[in-house]
């Protein structure tokens, strides 16, 4: 009899799973990939038709498998440094998956192309778990259940619930959210992260005006060539000492190269106290370092800055919108775990005690080895399983290809052994 696994979320981490799943299946397995979208791959990230968003991380670091690091640049026919239109990342991504289907005849993968609605433990007779996954449509067998559920919505400030001064867009990646937006119109994004350098490349090519505000005011870095990655000490005591420590270097790309590699398992090491300083008081400044832009994204958003076509400004986002002086505010604030948890998937596992909310409120609680939910007790739930963005509170870095695909990697291994 077939093994039965069910992968919620088709985007880059449930293609990625199924593509390790692939792979390595010894004996028959069944997969389904429950995913709304019409094309696997895409999801929040990679969704995007648009030309001008590039990958945030250079193209030898994009591969699909651990052990073939140029299995990506070879696919893309291009150098390693450079960094390539998101779109063509999904497209990789459903290839490879294809020919990995093709190869191992022992797989099957079917994309069900509905949103998952609810999940419910049961127990057979042999009192092995075995779950039911419900859609509107039709209702899942599975042994094992992966949730690889990516970005939630973007985050709403507060004085959102009451703001009536202009139209206002929630989630700028929901399809046909920007199209509404008038050529010439004077747009206020909340938010100067990575989404609001494409929704301001995609919005000025239309005649747009575009400003940026947060509280600090930092646009993401770029990348540029860095000096060789320095050696580690042989631990830190906290994150302040991690921040000492890139300081103290010359080529701080370089420190952050040496530390990608470790940062989950220094994650683990500092106490909840320290890792909640952190992100109080750190944690911007870590993301614009950590998550930067390509230099020909870069180039094209001074050339803008100088135009006067995109202003980035520090300040209350509140008195912003409220000004008068924009015709429609856009959200481009950082994933809402909150909105994530109430979805009615999510929020039927909380109900129950299946799951819980993560550390620091941050995704689900998941053991940090194996991605393995840990239920309202504590206790590991059997063959339940996340992956991606919903573990940031147990890892912390967890929504890059990189950190995904090694996730991914361990996991097909882990469910198929």
């Amino acid at each position: 009899m077939a093994r039965a696994i069910t992968i919620v979320g088709g985007g880059a981490a449930g293609a990625l799973t199924a593509i390790h799943l692939a792979r390595v299946a010894p004996d028959a397995t069944q997969v389904t990939i429950i995913e709304p979208r019409a094309q696997l791959g895409e999801g929040v990230a990679y969704g995007t038709k648009d030309s001008a968003h590039l990958l945030n991380v250079p193209a030898n670091e994009m591969s699909a498998h651990v052990d073939d690091p140029t299995h990506f640049t070879r696919w893309a026919g291009c150098a390693p440094d450079d960094f390539m239109a998101r779109t063509r990342y999904a497209e990789y991504l459903r290839t490879e998956l294809s020919a990995l289907v093709a190869a191992n005849t022992r797989i099957g993968i079917r994309h069900l192309r509905a949103t998952a609605e609810r999940i419910v433990l049961r127990k057979p007779a042999d009192d092995e778990p075995r779950y039911s996954v419900m859609t509107a449509s039709e209702l899942v067998e599975a042994d094992m259940v992966v949730l690889a559920l990516g970005n939630a919505v973007p985050t709403q400030p507060a004085w959102v619930s009451n703001f009536s001064a202009c139209p206002l867009i929630v989630d700028p990646w929901a399809a046909g959210a920007l199209d509404a937006i008038a050529d010439g119109a004077r747009v206020l994004c909340v938010g100067t992260g990575l989404t609001f350098v494409d929704i301001a490349l995609s919005l000025a090519r239309r005649g747009a005006h575009v400003t940026g505000v947060s509280r600090h005011g930092l646009l993401p870095q770029v990348h540029a060539p860095a000096a060789a990655p320095p050696a580690l000490p042989t631990g830190f005591s906290s994150p302040r000492a991690v921040a000492t420590w890139i300081r103290s270097q010359p080529d701080w790309r370089a420190a952050f190269a040496a530390l990608r590699p470790v940062t989950q398992r220094l994650w683990r090491t500092f106490t909840h106290d320290q890792q909640a300083q952190f992100l109080r008081h750190a944690r911007r400044h870590w993301d614009v370092h950590r998550h930067r832009m390509s230099t020909t994204v870069a180039d094209e958003i001074v050339r803008l800055r100088q135009a006067g076509v995109v202003e980035v400004r520090r300040g209350d986002s509140q008195a912003f919108a409220n000004s008068g002086d924009y015709d429609v505010v856009v959200l481009c604030t950082g994933p809402d775990d909150a909105a994530l948890r109430s979805t009615p998937l999510l929020a039927g596992l909380l109900g129950d005690g299946t799951a819980c909310a993560g550390p620091h409120d941050m995704g689900i609680a998941t053991d940090a080895d194996t991605g393995q939910i840990i239920d309202s007790r504590g206790q590991l739930v059997a063959g339940l399983y996340a992956i991606g963005t919903s573990r940031r509170g147990t890892l912390w870095e967890s929504t890059a290809v990189p950190e995904i695909r090694d996730e991914a990697q361990r996991l097909a291994a882990l469910v198929l052994s």
